[in-house]
């Protein structure tokens, strides 16, 4: 197959792509940059407009940014995983995460989030468009983006750094706190009631800290964070992550050998 300079496929069609980035020289240079190479680039600044966007007009390919101002790419791409952006684009649509954060654990969030790919900034042309044809041609093949599979929780490292007496009484007071908190949550984000959702999302995450349960601290900050900006859709989708989590830490808590007479 014929490659150009880049050493990329010349058969590469015209895509529609949505760059979603704050910044406005970074937007006019991923403009002119795209249209250089034949496609047809759109631009949001911020996530709400983002997802505005691909509720009214489809695309190929989005380039997101990982720091927006309002919520974050990795925010912006857990909503359209769940299918929570309308019908215009699939829930598998290729996101690739554009960042000047680039340590591995950074690409390891971008991919947990659902993004396709992680690219450093300032991105580099090459690097860029071969990640936008990696992820057509998984397309064309019907596979579908690599994503980690998750992790169980791993109360280990909570347990090791605790007295076994201290550590019990821990896991005892979160399962009574948490379960009945994370039901007040559900029915909060089904009634639309945001702020107790959020008041609720902020006191889970806090909860998480304690045993290490980053993933259920992380989805409770990012529903907490979607409930600032009164978008009832998004909060339901990050309900709907952050609820598993809740689920799994719940499952780990109460098989945990240190609560011997288990729950009911």
């Amino acid at each position: 197959m014929p490659k150009d300079a880049h050493g990329l496929d010349q058969d590469l069609p015209s895509l529609a792509v949505l760059v979603v980035d704050d910044n406005d020289v970074n937007r006019l240079y991923m403009l002119h940059l795209l249209r250089k190479f034949g496609h047809r680039p759109a631009t949001a600044s911020n996530g709400r407009e983002a997802l505005d966007m691909m509720s009214r007009e489809p695309f190929d390919v989005v380039l997101m940014d990982v720091q927006l101002p309002d919520m974050d790419g990795l925010a912006v791409t857990r909503i359209v995983r769940a299918g929570q952006c309308g019908t215009a684009n699939p829930a598998n649509i290729p996101i690739l995460a554009l960042t000047a954060f680039a340590m591995a654990e950074d690409r390891e969030r971008c991919l947990e989030a659902g993004m396709d790919d992680h690219l450093g900034k300032p991105v580099r042309v090459p690097e860029l468009l071969a990640a936008v044809a990696r992820s057509v041609e998984r397309r064309r093949s019907g596979l579908e983006p690599r994503s980690p599979e998750p992790a169980a929780f791993d109360l280990s490292a909570f347990t090791r750094e605790s007295r076994k007496e201290f550590a019990t009484e821990m896991l005892a007071l979160f399962l009574e706190l948490a379960e009945p908190k994370g039901k007040s949550l559900a029915a909060a984000v089904k009634e639309g009631d945001i702020e107790a959702a959020m008041a609720l999302a902020h006191d889970l995450a806090g909860m998480a800290g304690p045993l290490r349960a980053k993933r259920l601290h992380e989805t409770m900050k990012a529903l907490q964070e979607a409930c600032l900006t009164g978008n009832l859709p998004a909060c339901r989708a990050h309900h709907t992550l952050a609820d598993r989590e809740l689920a799994t830490v719940l499952c780990a808590v109460r098989a945990h050998p240190y609560l011997s007479c288990g729950t009911p």
